[in-house]
């Protein structure tokens, strides 16, 4: 099961990333979600269930297994059915968190203004270095979503995040438990082996043309060429609109002047502050006492960055000196705002009182924000509208898409609707796709059962639309035995040396009892013999599933394992040295965070298995 309690990412990429899933339009792309939903589709432990938290679930578990395997592994190679289960766990998972943070009251104003913190944080949004809303709203709305739903959407992910996060950490490990994790590990092997090279063996086997005939007639179906297929397409893209946008009369003028009327007074200023939670204690007042406290240690002189560090309750800001970075009044309270309305650098506030928490605040920066000319100005003023309108422009042609398509009109009727020109791709395999657009969810739809020459799709890649069709298949055929000689040389020479590696071992362990192994191995340049001291766990000298096969075993054991590679070991494992107490003192600290890490594994693997037999699932519409 994927340990999916556990936070693949941390800090603010966790959340960027949370960002990207939760809009549909981002598709990560899974080849099983098509035609498996339409409308509601039910409740998990009373937590509605809709068609974008589908769309979350499975584009979370992609990235999940992307942040395990790299950003380049296919999320959709894997069976059906498997990727159904893997998006069932997520969505239960989110659903049964949201729920429980529900209950504990983790959705409230704080997680709100984390989660508009996180979307102002977040690159997707951002002009020039910095969030632009119209850029923001643009985003969303084309996904179905406002800006206040989408926050309040932010909202509960954040809140199941922190709850997440609070039962997968675990930063508890015994001295006992970190000794005997050092004492495993730091045991070593001596070895003597022998090895089978089976690519050194395969280039000693000769075949002659009537077995390789036959070996071809016998096994045609391995033969066949790759089914090609071929489309038919055009993209759309904001950068293709820019010419089309047209500047309004006036218009630099008046954003010019709308410009330096807000900017008259703006200022940029930076804030720290130090937090106490009164959900973290039986009253309020105990919580006043806390900040009372640090108030007076305040007035008495001590360091504002110090007293953040003991007493701030705000656990991501707390160690830099309780920095929340820049303000803003449509991301902080109200009361954050009147509190340093009268306030200069450096000094420190009154205490705030909030529904949920108390705060002192501090002014770290106070810069009076410079009124550039109109010349100064042109050029960015005209870049955002271009950018804004061509945008606009590119979701008016996609929502007239989803219309024509919604009537089957074909791709050659949208292409003409639109003026756009219809291009013609290359024939391409499965294994060898190599069209200019890299991304997975092409060959994925290309190649699915669902694409046909009478039907058209509309595919999201990020930063830009590919609307195409099937135009042509290639089916696949039986190869001349010419064409495909080279092939059958070397799946025959593998099929030949993988009996023969058997036999070979079989041949050596009967020299071993003759005592004519020397003599026998001498006979072969593929095989060879070597010995090895103090091979530890973790080493590199053998391949890792024969290392982890010879400390499965006592001493006094001979093992024959073929390795992933084909190589075949024949391993006579002479003796398990054990570390002294005073070499395991020497490395335990190294060894103190991976023990962590694995009792922290092993309570999210509990806790898994706890979400999953208790959820109260009820999917009526899904073929999970």
């Amino acid at each position: 099961m994927m340990d999916s309690l556990r936070n693949f990412l941390s800090g603010p990429r966790l959340f960027i990333v949370i960002a990207t899933c939760t809009l549909p339009f981002v598709f990560l792309g899974t080849s099983s979600l098509t035609t498996v939903f339409g409308g509601s589709v039910g409740t998990i432990n009373g937590e509605n269930v809709t068609e974008t938290d589908l769309q979350v679930a499975s584009n979370m578990a992609v990235q999940k297994y992307r942040s395990i395997y790299g950003d380049d592994f296919d999320f959709s190679s894997l069976d059906d059915e498997i990727q159904l289960n893997i998006i069932r766990e997520e969505l239960i998972l989110q659903k049964v968190l949201l729920s429980e943070a529900r209950s504990l009251g983790l959705i409230n104003n704080v997680a709100s203004t984390q989660s508009k913190k996180n979307i102002i944080s977040n690159p997707s949004f951002w002009l020039d270095g910095k969030f632009n809303e119209d850029i923001y709203e643009a985003q969303v709305n084309s996904n179905g979503h406002t800006k206040e739903s989408y926050i309040e959407l932010m909202t509960d992910i954040v809140a199941s995040e922190t709850y997440r996060t609070a039962l997968s950490s675990s930063n508890f490990s015994t001295k006992q438990e970190t000794q005997e994790l050092a004492y495993l590990f730091e045991q070593s092997a001596d070895i003597n082996f022998i090895k089978i090279d089976s690519n050194a063996l395969r280039e000693n086997i000769v075949n002659t043309k009537d077995e390789l005939l036959d070996f071809y007639d016998l096994n045609q179906f391995r033969f066949y060429s790759n089914e090609k297929r071929s489309f038919n397409y055009f993209i759309l893209n904001p950068e293709s609109y820019r010419d089309s946008v047209v500047v309004p009369e006036d218009f630099l003028e008046n954003s010019y002047s709308d410009y330096v009327s807000k900017s008259g007074d703006k200022t940029q200023i930076r804030l720290s502050h130090i937090m106490v939670d009164k959900l973290n204690y039986d009253n309020s007042d105990q919580a006043f006492n806390i900040i009372n406290d640090v108030q007076k240690k305040l007035s008495d002189g001590e360091s504002f960055e110090s007293l953040a560090a003991r007493y701030s309750e705000d656990i991501v800001t707390k160690d830099n000196g309780g920095d929340l970075e820049y303000f803003d009044a449509d991301v902080f309270p109200i009361e954050f705002s009147d509190a340093i309305a009268s306030l200069n650098l450096n000094d420190v506030s009154n205490i705030i009182e909030l529904e949920t928490s108390i705060h002192i605040l501090k002014i770290t920066e106070y810069n009076k924000e410079e009124i550039l000319s109109i010349d100064q100005m042109k050029d960015t003023i005209i870049s955002e509208l271009v950018d804004t309108e061509s945008l606009a422009l590119m979701n008016d042609d996609v929502n007239l898409i989803d219309e024509m398509l919604l009537s089957n009109s074909s791709i050659d009727m949208i292409a003409e609707s639109l003026s756009k020109k219809l291009i013609s791709s290359d024939m391409y395999s499965l294994e060898e796709f190599s069209f200019d657009l890299d991304d997975p969810r092409i060959k994925e739809y290309l190649f699915s059962s669902e694409a046909n020459t009478k039907s058209t799709v509309a595919l999201n890649l990020d930063e830009s639309i590919i609307v195409l069709s099937l135009s042509g298949i290639e089916e696949s055929v039986l190869q001349d035995f010419d064409a495909v000689q080279m092939s059958v040389n070397n799946l025959l020479s593998k099929d030949k040396a993988v009996e023969k590696q058997s036999l070979l071992a079989a041949e050596i362990e009967l020299a071993k009892i003759e005592n004519s192994v020397d003599s026998f191995i001498g006979e072969y340049k593929f095989i060879s013999k070597d010995s090895f001291v103090d091979v530890k766990r973790y080493s590199s000298l053998l391949p890792r599933e024969v290392i982890l096969e010879i400390f499965q075993n006592a001493p006094g054991s001979t093992i024959t394992i073929n390795a992933n590679n084909g190589d075949t070991y024949m391993v006579d494992l002479l003796n398990i040295n054990k570390p002294s107490d005073m070499a395991v003192a020497e490395v335990s600290e190294e060894f103190e965070q991976f023990s962590k890490e694995r009792i922290a594994t092993k309570i999210s693997e509990i806790i898994n298995e706890d979400i999953f037999s208790s959820a109260k699932v009820d999917l009526s519409n899904l073929v999970f």
